[in-house]
């Protein structure tokens, strides 16, 4: 009967144990006394992420969209195929982005004062920063100066400005060009870069992020719509690529300039937030705080996320202990969305607010996002 008393007890702690967040194992040293041991969950080697990374990487190299590769949809991805190099120190990487690079003949998208045109540039820095090759800079440098060069004021309303896309007037061109600028300023030593990029962000900033959400609006037509459930509209994605953004521009700017506090102050505020609103499946809803509308698996926004909360944690602005799990919750997600082939799954598609996603979505943001996460994490791991 005592036998019978003990394994039923063993049986329900067991199921207990399994429903809770973190592993447990129980180790029984005798007939009578059991102890219960909480350890971490488990965290995948650097060796794991540096092969998702990279059947991820080949899939996408192998399978083109068709669009030129020098639009902003491929930013993302060939900014992450160099840190895969970095990390990896496979040459093959890095071939494919100089062979980007001289295919689009070292040109960002003819669209002069478009963001949208130098989310191409990290990758374009990323190259001249191992070769010193100038002329992979210059034609890029040239379309940079011209925002410099105007008089006008800025503008940086949405609705009803046919000039919209001159300004960075949606949350994503976060994404898009100050990464751009804050590199440059240091790589060719152009301090005005720097000076340019920290007052945009912040006339951008301070028309779009709303300090009661710590969450970026993804433009002004949004400030009053709803969703069916009534909540405010954040869009997953447009928040991811701030988040990007927020990364890229801190990895350029000096630690000891006084300016950088309040991108640190910022990034934490989203970061905390983003931290709630995680969803059980280990992602974020395409319309964050209304997960009841969209509560599918999207990973654009969530890989973005992962980027920022282990590159925070490397860069000691996130607490290792409050966001790993998170972390680990979300990339546990991002790894189910990979195809056996290696196609990356889930993806929103090109748009400006939240929508439904399938499990073959898939666009090239989606695949950069996921090797700008896996860069981070296999340092923070490594």
């Amino acid at each position: 009967m005592k036998k019978h008393y003990l394994a039923a007890v063993i049986i329900f702690l067991c199921l207990w144990i399994n429903a809770q967040p973190a592993k447990a194992y129980l180790n029984v040293q005798s007939k009578t006394k059991m102890r219960l041991t909480m350890v971490t969950p488990e965290l995948p080697t650097p060796a794991t992420i540096l092969n998702y990374m990279k059947k991820v990487a080949d899939w996408q190299l192998t399978n083109p969209t068709g669009k030129p590769l020098n639009v902003w949809e491929y930013g993302p991805f060939y900014h992450g195929i160099m840190k895969l190099y970095r990390i990896s120190n496979d040459k093959k990487y890095y071939k494919a982005a100089k062979d980007m690079g001289k295919k689009v003949n070292w040109e960002t998208v003819a669209r002069p004062y478009d963001a949208n045109s130098l989310a191409i540039v990290p990758a374009f820095a990323d190259l001249y920063e191992i070769t010193k090759d100038i002329k992979m800079l210059d034609k890029s440098r040239f379309v940079m100066d011209m925002p410099l060069a105007r008089s006008l004021t800025p503008e940086v309303t949405f609705s009803s400005n046919k000039y919209w896309y001159e300004w960075w007037t949606w949350c994503d061109a976060l994404y898009m060009a100050p990464p751009a600028y804050a590199r440059l300023a240091v790589l060719l030593n152009k301090p005005e870069y720097m000076d340019h990029m920290i007052q945009y962000w912040w006339l951008t900033s301070d028309h779009l992020y709303s300090k009661e959400d710590s969450l970026f609006t993804r433009d002004d037509s949004f400030f009053k719509q709803r969703t069916v459930n009534g909540k405010k509209i954040f869009w997953s994605r447009g928040n991811g690529w701030v988040i990007g953004g927020l990364c890229d521009v801190m990895t350029s700017m000096p630690k000891d300039d006084p300016r950088r506090k309040k991108f640190e102050e910022q990034f934490i505020q989203m970061c905390n937030k983003l931290a709630k609103l995680q969803m059980p499946n280990g992602c974020w809803s395409q319309s964050l705080i209304d997960p009841l509308s969209y509560p599918q698996k999207e990973t654009s926004g969530t890989a973005f996320f992962c980027y920022g909360f282990a590159w925070g944690i490397n860069n000691g602005l996130l607490p290792r202990e409050q966001f790993l799990p998170i972390l680990l919750k979300a990339w546990k997600g991002l790894i189910e969305s990979i195809g056996p082939d290696g196609k990356f799954g889930n993806v929103q598609k090109v748009g400006n607010r939240p929508d439904d996603v399938k499990d073959g979505d898939t666009e090239s943001y989606g695949s950069g996002a996921f090797l700008l996460a896996g860069s981070e994490f296999y340092k923070l791991l490594k």
